[in-house]
């Protein structure tokens, strides 16, 4: 049986965004099969099963998608059984992708045990990064470093000089304005995919990124070559929408007594001045300048412009990350501490403002955390008792 599912899609985890790649995956005349994926040992994956379903909310309908037949376990569960796909768009929190990376290892060594990897004809999905932040370098480091422990301990040949850039070559970044909204929890959640949205691809070897942004837009999703763009640069640019979303958005969410109410983007741009986005345009872009992301001639207020344009196109979203507070909130879940999308973007701002020796960037950034850490542990005291 062959291992690697050409005419079929994963998605990894089961989410909302995930959910909206499906809807869209879907919708097409001749859709491919979709498969649902999930990490080895994820900590929630048990509450579905082949006897859930998943209701997906629309504008025409309410649908009831069934999962039977649609979960495939994790990558190396879904490759022994002969059920990888070709393309694995992952959706996971960006604080899991390092286990994501470490199951795509294992599929590595899968082929290897099965004879496919020196002879050039290893299976392996591209790997599509579609998490929130700016990790990209950092995660394909981390990449290489599992790929050689593992030849240290004996599962994998020497991959270097040939096969170390084929396997590396199918991790790419997807950057994407897909939006999507999550009302509720668990198995009984309702999904609503925003409207299509463009996800850049980037990274990864040239001609298997030319062919996934090929196959995924035949199929319905909106998905574009970003051609020379260098991942960290489109990281970059996709943290600005992110930031003024989310960060920002949270900070206007949360009242000085820790209350919350609910905002859209529309809401979050009428509460936070343009002068303090246009801040974080400049703060951000000098950091970026000084890494090389940045041409010294790009000025903060044009790219302040395409910012509020994205922001505009998006009016009535409400951000993932204030979903995510919403839901923790009811549930009386919320706890103090930045949440896993703010970590991977300011903590990598801060990382190389240090490295540039910006002190000015390393005080703005820091201190953009510490107010967001302080809403939050607001809001965590504004939680009635348990």
């Amino acid at each position: 049986m062959d291992r690697l599912k050409e005419s079929s899609v994963g998605l990894l985890p089961i989410g909302a965004l995930s959910v909206a790649f499906y809807h869209y995956l879907s919708s097409t005349a001749c859709p491919p099969e979709v498969l649902f994926l999930g990490r080895r040992g994820g900590g929630k994956a048990e509450r579905w099963s082949e006897t859930s379903t998943i209701r997906i909310e629309t504008r025409e309908a309410i649908q009831e998608l069934p999962l039977a037949g649609r979960l495939a376990g994790s990558m190396p569960e879904a490759a022994a059984a002969g059920r990888l796909p070709s393309v694995v768009l992952v959706c996971t929190n960006p604080d899991q992708l390092l286990d994501v990376v470490a199951d795509f290892v294992a599929v590595v060594e899968f082929e290897h045990r099965e004879g496919r990897l020196l002879s050039g004809e290893a299976r392996l999905p591209a790997l599509v990064l579609c998490s929130n932040g700016i990790y990209f370098q950092r995660v394909r480091s981390s990449l290489v470093e599992l790929l050689e422990e593992s030849t240290l301990l004996g599962r994998l040949p020497d991959l270097w000089p040939d096969l170390m850039p084929t396997v590396i070559g199918r991790m790419m970044r997807g950057v994407t304005i897909q939006t999507a909204l999550r009302r509720g929890a668990g198995s009984s959640a309702t999904y609503r995919p925003g409207p299509k949205g463009r996800t850049l691809l980037t990274g990864g070897d040239r001609a298997a990124r030319q062919a996934v942004a090929g196959k995924l837009s035949s199929y319905g999703v909106w998905f574009e070559d970003a051609g020379a763009a260098k991942p960290t640069r489109v990281e970059f640019d996709k943290a600005l929408v992110n930031l003024a979303m989310n960060v920002f958005g949270q900070l206007a969410a949360i009242d000085p007594e820790g209350c919350f109410r609910p905002l859209t983007v529309g809401d979050i741009s009428r509460y936070v001045s343009s002068e303090r986005i246009l801040e974080l345009v400049t703060e951000v872009m000098k950091v970026g300048t000084g890494v090389g992301v940045f041409l010294p001639d790009e000025l903060p207020a044009t790219t302040m412009k395409e910012l509020q344009r994205q922001l505009a196109a998006t009016s009535a979203h409400v951000p993932s990350s204030l979903q995510m507070l919403e839901q923790q909130i009811v549930s009386g879940t919320l706890a103090s501490g930045l949440g896993a999308t703010e970590k991977w973007l300011l903590q990598p701002l801060q990382q190389y403002s240090r490295s540039l020796g910006d002190e000015r960037a390393i005080r703005y950034f820091e201190a953009i955390e510490v107010e967001l850490t302080a809403a939050i542990a607001r809001a965590v005291g504004a939680l009635p008792p348990a």
